[in-house]
């Protein structure tokens, strides 16, 4: 990941991105056994981490900073195994593992195709990538392409380069991403239908965010980010 590094100046469990983590955990433990093995790349703090363990899974968390990692070691979490990696340049821990979680993750790297094709390497046969990646057709991006304040949807915001952003991964791109490493889509969905940018969506009562995610499942084009479960043959 040869971005700038943010983590000086982003906190993931307080900024706003910390409500589509636990969103996106709420739709991932499902999917869960206790007792397997689940990678977690881009783990960050470990919001994410502590849903996964508390759905019994053992987790192996890698992250770029060690900064995040510390805080992660932090929760307490029994069973976690971190590990500082560059998702770009250094190997995957060896598995066979159950599920990779990365989600928020693929369009910070250089070659997110590479690393689909990375964790397809090290599940188990009939084992599952479960990614997520911010929607260029997020309701929020329409309305600024309506006010001119975006050229077109695949345009980075300023918040967004800021934050490594390489590109904007539409579900097409994505799914062929997967294909392409061996991985079938079983599954795509959205995760918070988002009119508004995140300083405005803050300001909005929990009920109405509540309902905002429920309503997710009928306009996944339009959420604010997109989830899929991908899984090796």
């Amino acid at each position: 990941m040869s971005g700038a590094d943010y983590t000086a100046i982003y906190d993931p469990d307080v900024d706003f991105d910390a409500r589509y983590t636990l969103a996106t955990a709420a739709r991932i433990v499902p999917h869960l056994h206790a007792g397997e093995h689940v990678l977690e790349a881009g783990a960050a703090t470990g919001l994410m981490t502590a849903e996964l363990v508390a759905a019994g899974a053992r987790v192996t968390a890698i992250d770029r900073s060690v900064g995040y990692l510390e805080r992660l070691h932090a929760r307490g979490l029994p069973g976690v195994v971190t590990a500082c990696r560059d998702l770009d340049a250094d190997a995957l821990p060896a598995g066979p593992f159950d599920h990779v979680v990365a989600t928020n993750l693929l369009h910070e790297l250089d070659d997110p195709a590479a690393f689909l094709r990375r964790a397809a390497a090290v599940l188990r046969p009939g084992g599952r990538v479960h990614v997520s990646v911010p929607n260029p057709t997020s309701l929020h991006r329409l309305v600024a392409l309506e006010m001119g304040l975006l050229a077109d949807l695949h345009e980075l915001s300023a918040r967004a380069e800021g934050l490594s952003t390489r590109r904007m991964l539409d579900h097409e791109t994505l799914a062929a991403h997967a294909r392409d490493a061996g991985l079938a889509v079983e599954d795509r969905t959205g995760v918070l239908c988002k009119p508004l940018p995140n300083a405005l969506m803050e300001q909005l009562p929990a009920a109405v965010l509540d309902g905002l995610d429920a309503v997710s499942h009928r306009v996944p084009d339009l959420c604010a980010m997109t989830l899929m479960r991908l899984r090796r043959a």
